[in-house]
């Protein structure tokens, strides 16, 4: 249904503009761009634009003979100069208002992005709420080149995937661009971008192939998150790091937790996150920041794999504190990565701090990394586990007494 109403509001978007006027566009004129990559080589910015195949979309079936999108790629001395430059490969001149993802290739997020970003933020063209992400080992180009299954445009297979993980399992970061903006330009926090990999040889998932099998040699898939000095990439948080920094940061609307079950560690329950709330506050001691998080979520029992009493208080009460001992040991770690193994704000204590005491912020921000490895950052989780499933008790109950 996306690209139906992508064209739709597509035309819609056009309608003034058809009228005859000095400045019209045609519609046969324009290519519709929903993904755009950035990479750097030889001192020079490289783009890639991902256009929509009108003819192979507009079809109610599959056409297995045309790929559904096609990219362009020039390289210039700015950004600006390379999207000029596509003129002479595409056939179309870029309407970049429905744009749903920017690649950024490893390469050039190592070296910095930043100054890759002014037109995407002056133009008027480009909205500020399509997605930001960094492609993990590979150049934005490969991730955009990969023909993928389900979605018949490649970008939206990107854009739904991000949503979704970030909404229902909690180690990515649906970060938009206008979001971005404000991390790189606030004080007191630095950026954090999911990656993307792929999965199998880019080159063969270019291929119509990988969009007929049911088992894809290739597929694109999201791996944590990474993190910034400013611009620059300094490294990569693992799951349990990127799911401690969501939690920080008031981003987990949905995720699992397993736990040992009980008395039987071999076996394992898991429970379903279903809303949380983090609160996080800032107080001086002796001088030096405190910054404590307060995490409050809700839960339901999701997955038994032993024998419990569910109908006990003391049975929940139990999973309960469990639950909270994860998840207050996945934000240890990722204060840990923050202050010892990185010494890099990315979780925005400093943000935290300088609304609470601007006084102080304002003696302490200048090499503010430096403090921030030595202050005080603590958490607390409360659970409350609201429903157990539709059966008070798992029938591995009876089975084990076979």
């Amino acid at each position: 249904m996306f690209y139906k109403k992508l064209i739709l509001l597509f035309l819609l978007t056009l309608s003034p503009l058809l009228s005859g006027c000095w400045n019209n566009r045609e519609l046969e004129e324009l290519g519709l761009a929903v993904a755009m990559g950035i990479d750097k080589e030889d001192g020079k910015y490289v783009v890639t634009v991902q256009l929509v195949n009108p003819s192979s979309i507009a079809s109610k079936q599959m056409d297995t003979t045309r790929a559904p999108v096609v990219t362009y790629q020039e390289k210039g001395d700015t950004i600006f100069d390379a999207i000029r430059r596509l003129t002479k490969t595409s056939p179309r001149k870029t309407f970049y208002p429905h744009l749903k993802v920017l690649v950024l290739g490893e390469k050039i997020a190592k070296e910095g992005f930043s100054k890759s970003l002014d037109l995407l933020a002056r133009d008027q063209e480009f909205r500020s709420d399509f997605f930001v992400v960094v492609a993990k080992g590979h150049r934005a180009d490969e991730v955009l080149n990969i023909l993928v299954p389900v979605e018949k445009i490649a970008a939206q297979n990107i854009f739904s995937k991000l949503k979704t993980s970030e909404e229902v399992f909690a180690p990515s970061y649906a970060l938009t661009f206008g979001k971005l903006i404000d991390d790189l330009t606030s004080e007191g926090t630095e950026p954090v971008i999911t990656g993307l990999k792929i999965t199998g040889n880019p080159k063969e998932g270019e291929k119509m192939s990988n969009l007929q099998t049911a088992n894809p040699k290739v597929r694109l898939k999201y791996i944590n998150l990474a993190v910034f000095k400013k611009d620059k990439l300094k490294g990569w948080l693992n799951e349990h790091e990127s799911k401690g920094y969501n939690y920080f940061n008031d981003n987990v609307k949905s995720t699992i937790v397993t736990v040992p079950c009980l008395d039987k560690k071999k076996d394992r329950l898991s429970v379903e996150i279903i809303d949380t709330h983090t609160k996080v506050k800032s107080k001086m001691e002796n001088g030096i920041p405190h910054v404590h998080a307060e995490v409050n979520a809700k839960a339901n029992v999701g997955e038994v794999g032993c024998s419990i009493n569910l109908t006990k208080q003391a049975t929940i009460d139990e999973i309960q504190k469990l639950v909270e001992h994860d998840i207050h040991g996945k934000i240890t770690e990722a204060i840990i990565a923050a202050q010892k193994k990185y010494k890099i704000d990315f979780l925005g204590a400093g943000k935290v701090i300088h609304r609470a005491d601007p006084k102080y912020w304002k003696r302490a921000k200048k090499g503010w990394d430096e403090k921030f490895v030595n202050i005080k950052i603590t958490s607390k989780v409360n659970v409350h586990i609201d429903k157990i499933g539709k059966n008070s008790n798992s029938f591995l109950n009876e089975f084990d007494k076979k």
